[in-house]
């Protein structure tokens, strides 16, 4: 370490004292023999005690803020209650630095593009709390997981997740229905319902093959949406996947799929804050359209990154799809009587395409189909869609009486027809 006092001290010995070389004074302080020389020319214009104080003791700070400078970055935070200090600096630089509209308040307010370590000290003095935090692990350590590699290829590996928050603030708790590709960590689709459903991950993947075409496989956690709750058998995703020949991967843990988690936790830290900037209005219909049209591809712009290898995994849709073929959900056979099915406790008549009544004789058997994109219910028959529409519900009691043997065989038939 240098030692300045010392050089100068040595530096006016030598004055009188020649033995004293700038061989010995660098030996002895650290400093090269350029420095010593320009010491010592200072040396002759001034005292000691004026070149050990610092050139910049006494004056301000380059990066200071102006009171101006400050008092507007308040303003632009009230509206962000929880904010992280990445977030903020994002928008300050974005809707007020790049912004050419905003270029007026820029020369007035000496507003300039301030490092990210400038916005801590910000927060600090401000008071501002910051909720991205770390977890701490028992043993006081930060919380780390060991990273698997990503894929090479696009579209090679799709993690999916549902993640329920209240996005807008009113007290509705929605489900985003989030699809990350693993290799560029790229939000691919997204989709909000009320709850975690086979809805909402149709609907989600329609968005995602409409886009990028079908990927290879996709890697979810153990949701009932995606294993059978009954002996972990198919289910009706797993059975839509499988006929577009998409693979389908069940992690043991929330670890193990960690980008679609953690893009769980960005999306949590800084949509709410994107929708009130963006002045999105409380409709999740409207979310849904602007977060796959703008949000996503905002959202990947800053946080994704390119795959190892530049040729995407995802296969081009067939000539013959029909996304309502496969994003159907198939109730069980039911059985018409008097050109109505039970359904749910509910009864259903079906029309044409023209909007008129189908006749179809007493006892036959069809297949109920729910459309999972539009919630349309109905049959097919001959190569011909039918409608469903409820006409009524069937009232039952809470309890029946038999007298008999008979009457209990009767009765349960008449039970078992009603469910067929």
């Amino acid at each position: 370490m240098k030692d300045k006092k010392y050089a100068l001290q040595l530096l006016l010995r030598r004055q009188t004292d020649p033995k004293i070389t700038y061989q010995y004074i660098s030996e002895q302080t650290g400093y090269e023999r350029k420095q010593l020389s320009r010491l010592s020319k200072e040396l002759e214009e001034k005292d000691m005690d004026a070149l050990l104080v610092h050139g910049n003791t006494g004056r301000q700070p380059v990066t200071t803020a102006s009171d101006q400078e400050v008092s507007y970055l308040v303003k632009l935070k009230e509206p962000y209650l929880s904010i992280t200090i990445a977030q903020f600096r994002d928008i300050f630089i974005e809707d007020v630095i790049e912004n050419p509209e905003k270029q007026d308040d820029v020369e007035m307010y000496g507003l300039k593009p301030r490092s990210k370590s400038w916005f801590r000290e910000l927060f600090i003095r401000e008071g501002w709390e910051t909720p991205a935090k770390r977890p701490v692990r028992t043993d006081g350590n930060r919380e780390q997981h060991n990273v698997r590699p990503a894929r090479n290829h696009r579209g090679e590996l799709i993690q999916i997740d549902g993640t329920p928050y209240d996005w807008f603030g009113d007290g509705r708790c929605y489900t985003l229905h989030l699809a990350v590709d693993d290799a560029t960590t790229e939000v691919v689709a997204g989709w909000f319902m009320a709850t975690e459903c086979t809805r909402g991950y149709c609907r989600m993947m329609k968005v995602l093959i409409d886009y990028y075409g079908i990927p290879e496989a996709l890697y979810s956690d153990r949701d009932t949406v995606f294993v059978s709750a009954k002996g972990g058998g198919e289910t009706e995703f797993s059975r839509m996947m499988h006929g577009l020949n998409i693979r389908t991967i069940l992690a043991n843990s929330a670890e193990a799929k960690g980008r679609v988690e953690r893009y769980n936790g960005t999306c949590q830290l800084r949509l709410p804050n994107d929708l009130i900037r963006f002045k999105i209005p409380h409709d999740y219909d409207a979310l849904n359209r602007w977060f796959n049209d703008f949000y996503r591809h905002y959202l990947n712009r800053k946080f994704s990154f390119l795959p190892k290898d530049p040729r995407d995994a995802f296969i081009p849709l067939p000539p013959m799809y029909n996304a309502s073929k496969v994003f159907r959900l198939i109730i069980q056979e039911r059985v018409v009587r008097n050109n109505c099915v039970s359904v749910w406790n509910s009864l259903y008549c079906f029309i044409d395409s023209n909007g008129e009544a189908v006749n179809i004789k007493n006892g036959t058997k069809v297949t109920i189909y729910v459309d999972a994109l539009t919630e349309e219910m109905y049959i097919e028959r001959y190569n011909k869609h039918y409608t469903a529409y409820k006409v009524g519900e069937r009232k039952r009691s809470a309890s029946e009486i038999v007298e008999n043997q008979k009457d209990l065989n009767e009765l349960l038939n008449q039970y078992r027809a009603d469910t067929e």
